[in-house]
Parts: C-alpha cells; structure tokens; sequence
C-alpha cells in the first residue's frame, strides 16, 4: 500500500486476465459498479434479511395507536344519569359515541361500562375524553426517544461501524418493547415509549447507511426504495396484528419477539467496507469487497488492489469544527433539517390522525398503508425521470395543494369527503418527500461525516414527529381549516429549502468536506461509467 502526497491511500484491484503487476485505482463506488452485474436471487435474500430490523420500525412507531385505541362507541349506560340521557336520544345506537361521553362528562365505572372485546391501555389505565391527550404524548415520546438514539448514535457510527450501531439499537428497543408487556401504569409506558424510539431509531439509521454504502452508483435511488419500502410492510404487519390480537399486553409480546429474531441477520453481515478503510482496516475491506463480488455472482480477484481513498478525520469534535472549516457542508446540512422537520411533522401529522379522520381505526390506517405503498411506488420513477431536486420541489408542492383542498365542505358519501381524499393525497406525497430526504441527505453528505449528517438529519426529523400529533389535535379543538393552513404552510416552506439544494442525481458520492467545493463529486454515474458533469453547486 502506498501514499499519494500523503493523502491518498490506494490499493488496486485486477482481474485474472490483467497483469498482476498492473493496477488499477479505483474508487470503492467504482469498485462496486465494476462488480455489479444484475440482481441475483443470492443478493435478493442478502438484501431482504440485512433490513429485516425496518420491519419492526413501523410497528414499535404505531403500536401505542392500536394498544391504547379508545373505544367510543363500544360502551353501555349504567347509572340513572347516563340512561335518562340516551331515552333523550330517542334509545338510538347513535348515541354511544365519544360525543356522548364526552360533552355529558360520563365517568367510566359510574356512568358507564366498557363493552368492547378488546382490551386496550386507555381502558384499563381510565384514558378517555379529557385525558385522551395522553395518547398523543406516548406517541411523541418515541421521537424524544429517538432524537436522544441519534444523537448519541453518530459517535457509535462513527467509532464501531453503522452495522454494531444497529445491533445495539435494535437489542435495546426489542428489550425496552418486552418489558412494556409488564407496564404497570401510564408513566412506566412512557418511559418505555423513550427507550423504544431510542433504540429503534439508532438501528434503522445504522442499516440505511449500512445499505446504501453497499448500493451500486447508478442504482442508489432504487436501493433507497426497495430498502425503505421494508418499513411499510412493517405498517402492514402492524395493522393485521393488532386486528387478529385482542389483548394489548400481547401486542407489545409479539412485536418484541420478531424484533428479536430480526437481529440475528445483522450477525451474518460483514460491516461496510468504507467503515473497514476509515479504521485502517485495509485487508479486511479487501475481504468484504471480495465476498461482495461473489454474492454478485462475478467473482473479482483482490489479491493486488489499489484502492483510492482518502484520509478522513474520525474525531467526534474534529468532525464538528470541519461545519465552519466547509461552509458548504453546514449549508446543506442546515437546509436538510430544515426539511427533515417539516417531513416528520406533516407525515406523522396525517399518519396519527387517521384514526380520527376514519371511522374505523383499521380500515383508516389500512388506506394510509396503501397510500404509503404508492409514495414507493412513484418516488422512485419520479427522481429518475426529473432528479432530486425537482422531485423535492414536486412532491411538497402536492402537499400544499392538497391542504387546500382539504379545506371545502364536499361529502361523496357517508364515509367518503374530500377532506378524506385529500389527507390520502398528501399522506402519499409528504411520505414520498420523506423518502427523497433519505436518498438526498445521504448523496449530500460526504462518507467521512455521513453518520453524523444522518444522524442530525433524523434528529429533527423526530423533533417534527414529535410536533406532529399535536398539530393534528387541532382537529379537535378548532376548525380543521386551520390545522390544514399550518400543515400547508410547513410545507410550502419545504418548497423553498429544496429549492436551495443542489441536485445530486447520478453524481458520485462525496467521500470528505473537500470533496464538496472541489468538483471532485459533480461526476456523474451512467450505467456504472463516469461522464464529466459541468453543474455548480446551487
């Protein structure tokens, strides 16, 4: 291994058919595009158990929806009070509704007796009408969980690998979810909630970096999909399993014990070969690149490699002074969270008030899981066809024109208004802003503060989420023309940071700050091969 004016490190990389004594510098980007060759059914399967800790990041997000559902209608009369009430109502069905309860300040076990079959939090610990605001704070909680996980993650990322980050996260989010099987009370839950967005957010951080390290150049948009696409079977998971489970102690049961069995894959799975050089380890990203190559199905010697990379400063607080040293990283980092929090506000806004817009909690949350699976479904395409930067543009503009469109009085039907078509329209366009910050954020940031970048990023994007449900209880106290205002506002405001980013379409992705004003990253990346790219930094 040799220097290059002491600060490119290079190791080559041959082919049996090359001279041995010949080498090649490559890139590890350019490394990975030279190996990948096409799906194959062997990194299909690599793939889809590497992510298999998303799935469960839906469900520890949503569970104290479905836990702590309060069953309005599911209630009969029990004192003089309550009866004379409903013979007022003309002994109508329709009189069993949170309504009814709540204008009358019906008191559960005075007035009335839970009727349902299914036990939840909110009954057995007496949260209802008044009180139902606690449900928002168990919800929000997990992002103040997750916020405290990010935040500390970016050292562990950046000292023990982003793969033994996500197994500590995922170890401590699966044992803090066992042990709310045994919550005593309201305030043991919420302590619980904290640990769970603690760990779980730690974990999903680490594998997405994990992944897309991994992703061929050309392909990073798809990989950024499919990867998060895991996260939305995982609301599937969660919607059927609070359906088929009646009793909520067995909820929390279940989801602990798949977390747990998705740990074992992040075991199997070496760490990233950039993580191996940014610690000295050079034989050992030699040994990954390696066993990569043979997943692939296109086996490449490594016997003599000439590997370029770049020196990087690994030092926690060293890696912050590098925000003043490169001003256009603090820039781009600062414009990112500032559509991170719009993000998390306005999709965990819609996400946690469907059961207040539909009728049935499962049914709503099921069209949300639709509407989530379509966001995939058109991200993808879109930044293909247009590019980041006009795909960000697009997708919060739909969001604004959908909260317009939220505000006329229109009824289809019963159930259907547009004030329920709406809030699908923007759920599925906000979740496909989300998904866009993920893949750009990732391709902005260079390798060597990555961790950190995402990390930060997905810390206001959690202080978004926390703000989120709140905004959506607007719902309740005031005209929901005014909750569809603040929600269009926010998102305006993601028009305008976007607008400021630069597009990172097909570029190569930066490996330290330097990269970012030296037009060492403006090469573009066509089917594996760089072209020279002209653009300049917006």
């Amino acid at each position: 291994m040799g220097l290059d004016n002491g600060s490119d490190n290079r190791l080559a990389l041959v082919t049996p058919d090359e001279d041995l004594n010949k080498k090649e510098s490559l890139t590890i980007d350019q490394v990975v595009d030279k190996i990948y060759q096409g799906p194959t059914i062997k990194l299909f399967l690599v793939f889809w158990t590497a992510v298999a800790v998303m799935y469960v990041t839906a469900a520890e997000t949503y569970i104290t929806v479905f836990t702590g559902r309060i069953p309005y209608t599911e209630w009969t009369c029990v004192s003089d009070t309550c009866q004379s009430l409903y013979v007022a109502a003309n002994i109508s069905d329709s009189f069993y509704s949170e309504t009814s309860m709540c204008d009358n300040e019906l008191v559960a076990g005075t007035d009335f007796n839970w009727t349902s079959t299914r036990t939840t939090f909110s009954i057995d610990w007496g949260i209802y009408c008044g009180t139902e605001s606690k449900l928002s704070l168990a919800s929000s909680l997990f992002f103040i969980g997750a916020l405290l996980g990010l935040l500390t993650s970016t050292a562990i990322f950046d000292k023990f690998g982003r793969r033994n980050g996500a197994i500590v996260g995922s170890f401590i989010s699966a044992s803090a979810t066992l042990a709310g099987v045994w919550a005593p009370n309201y305030e043991v839950l919420l302590a619980i909630r904290i640990v769970q967005g603690y760990g779980q957010y730690m974990s999903f951080t680490g594998v997405y970096c994990w992944i897309l390290e991994f992703a061929p150049s050309h392909l990073r948009c798809n990989i950024n999909t499919i990867t998060l696409f895991a996260w939305n079977l995982g609301f599937f998971f969660m919607v059927g399993l609070a359906y088929f489970i009646t009793t909520w102690q067995y909820i929390f049961l279940a989801v602990a014990v798949i977390n747990y069995v998705c740990i074992i894959s992040l075991f199997i799975y070496p760490i990233s070969p950039r993580f191996a050089l940014v610690q000295g380890r050079d034989e050992d990203a030699k040994e990954i690149l390696q066993s990569y190559s043979r997943i692939y199905g296109n086996e490449m010697s490594m016997e003599s490699v000439d590997l370029v990379y770049k020196d990087r400063v690994q030092n926690f607080w060293e890696q912050i002074k590098d925000f003043k040293t490169h001003p256009a990283m603090l820039k781009r980092t600062l414009l990112g969270c500032i559509c991170w929090f719009m993000c998390g506000a306005l999709f965990y806004g819609f996400s946690f008030g469907w059961s207040k817009i539909g009728s049935n909690i499962y049914t709503a949350y099921c069209f949300a899981a639709v509407g989530n699976t379509i966001a995939f479904a058109v991200m993808t395409p879109t930044c293909n066809l247009i590019g980041r930067r006009k795909s960000g543009l697009v997708f919060f503009g739909i969001v604004v024109l959908a909260n317009l469109l939220a505000m006329p009085d229109v009824s289809f039907s019963d159930k259907w208004t547009l004030n329920y078509v709406a809030c699908l329209i923007g759920s599925i366009s906000v979740l496909a802003a989300f998904l866009l910050m993920y893949l750009f954020t990732s391709e902005l940031a260079p390798t060597s503060h990555r961790g950190m970048i995402m990390s930060l990023s997905s810390s206001c994007a959690r202080l978004g989420s926390f703000a989120g449900p709140y905004i959506s209880l607007l719902y309740k106290v005031t005209d929901r023309r005014v909750t569809a205002g603040v929600f269009g506002g926010m998102a305006l405001i993601g028009v305008a940071v976007v607008f400021f980013l630069p597009d990172t379409t097909g570029v190569r992705i930066p490996e330290v700050p330097g990269d970012l004003t030296s037009g060492t990253e403006y090469q573009k990346v066509e089917n594996g091969t760089q072209v020279p790219n002209h653009d300049e930094e917006a």
